[in-house]
C-alpha cells in the first residue's frame, strides 16, 4: 500500500515540476496593493507592475564604500541614460558578483546608506522595495521533498 502512494506522490510531483516554465522570470515578492515588495540579492525578478527606472547605490553603513546597486531596469521604455519604465530588477550584491561600474548608474541614481540589519527599506515608485531579503528557499524544498520520495519509492521497489 506504501508504494502505491509513493507512485502517486512521485506523478504528481513530476506534474507540478512540468506546469512550471523553466525560463520564466520569478515575480517580486509583493504585497496585495504593490506597496510593498521583498528583493533578494542576485535574482533577477520582475515587477508585477511598471516602474520609473533607475538604480539605488547602496553604500556601507558609516563609510563611502558601495556595498550593493539595486537596478529597475528600462526594459518597457527606454529614454536613454538608464532612465525610461521597466518591469525588471536586479539587486547586485559586493559580496557575490561583481558591482555594475558606477558610468553605467543610470541618470536619476539615489545614494542611500545601507541598513546595520542588512535589510535596507528603499522608497520609489510609491512602493517600499526591502532590499537583501533572504533567498527564496522554494526550490530547495520541493528538491528536498522529491528526494525523500525517489527514497521511497526505491525501497517500495526491494520489497517487490
Amino acid at each position: 500500500m506504501t508504494c502505491r502512494y509513493a507512485s502517486v506522490a512521485i506523478f504528481l510531483a513530476g506534474l507540478v515540476l512540468t506546469s512550471v516554465p523553466a525560463g520564466a522570470t520569478p515575480i517580486a515578492s509583493c504585497n496585495a496593493s504593490f506597496t510593498s515588495c521583498g528583493i533578494p540579492e542576485n535574482i533577477l525578478l520582475q515587477l508585477p507592475c511598471t516602474a520609473i527606472a533607475g538604480d539605488a547605490v547602496l553604500t556601507e553603513p558609516n563609510s563611502t564604500a558601495v556595498s550593493d546597486v539595486f537596478r529597475i531596469f528600462n526594459n518597457l521604455v527606454n529614454t536613454e541614460l538608464g532612465t525610461g519604465l521597466g518591469n525588471m530588477v536586479f539587486l547586485y550584491s559586493s559580496d557575490d558578483t561583481t558591482l555594475p561600474a558606477p558610468s553605467s548608474c543610470g541618470a536619476n541614481a539615489a545614494f542611500i546608506t545601507e541598513a546595520q540589519s542588512g535589510i535596507t527599506s528603499y522608497l520609489r515608485n510609491g512602493a517600499t522595495y526591502l532590499l537583501a531579503l533572504p533567498e527564496p528557499q522554494a526550490f530547495g524544498l520541493i528538491s528536498l521533498g522529491i528526494s525523500a520520495v525517489a527514497v521511497l519509492a526505491r525501497r517500495c521497489l526491494r520489497t517487490l
